[in-house]
């Protein structure tokens, strides 16, 4: 198991607290606050209730949930930008090589950061080279199998 240790930044926290109410139902902010502690969080009321407004999280009988209004426009930008960039893509194991014109790396993979696919770990962009690493050969392989449709289909 690969564990993965966040700094204590109000950065870090946002995001930690956006990956457990979208992966987990949470009902009450005590619940929520449980879950922060068990990635090594500790916050006082007053200062997760400030989190979750600012993260634009909102709650209903179901629990608490996010509310993404990029969701949908980042795939189709990620689309997009593969459709116009990706040259290539090999992958080996946990790491896939993104082949682009010279300049293009780095459009590809702010657009690959924004997207926040499922297991992929980061991105490290050249000139016309990205590095993109997942969690596993598993995910490399799916997110091969997905972008090669997502060009092709075109």
């Amino acid at each position: 198991m690969v564990r993965s240790k966040f700094p204590k930044t109000r950065t870090a926290r946002l995001q930690v607290i956006a990956e457990i109410i979208s992966k987990n139902r949470i009902r009450s902010q005590r619940e929520l606050s449980q879950y922060l502690n068990e990635s090594d969080f500790s916050v006082a009321q007053p200062t997760l209730s400030r989190d979750l407004l600012d993260l634009h999280v909102t709650k209903d009988d179901a629990g608490y949930y996010v509310i993404d209004d990029n969701a949908v426009s980042t795939v189709s930008s990620l689309e997009k930008t593969l459709r116009e960039l990706l040259i290539s893509i090999e992958c080996s194991e946990q790491l896939c090589v993104l082949r682009t014109p010279p300049g293009g790396a780095h459009l590809l993979a702010s657009a690959l950061d924004g997207a926040k696919l499922n297991g992929v770990l980061g991105t490290i962009a050249g000139d016309d080279t990205v590095l993109m690493i997942t969690k596993d050969d598993l995910c490399a392989l799916q997110i091969y199998t997905y972008f090669m449709e997502l060009v092709e289909k075109a």
